[in-house]
């Protein structure tokens, strides 16, 4: 990944974190609008993406 690359998934990461801390949800319940929503479902693609190359 490059450096401009991981620094838009850092980016997207804290958004989604402070989303979820804004609304007081735990990890096992989906954020309630439609884009953060799709944007952490984004990031755990990636993630599982990035986990299976391991």
């Amino acid at each position: 990944m490059t450096p401009a690359a991981a620094a838009v998934v850092e980016a997207a990461r804290r958004l989604v974190r402070q989303r979820r801390w804004y609304l007081e949800l735990p990890a096992d319940r989906p954020l309630p609008d439609d884009l953060d929503a799709a944007l952490e479902r984004a990031l755990a693609a990636l993630d599982a993406t990035e986990a299976a190359r391991a």
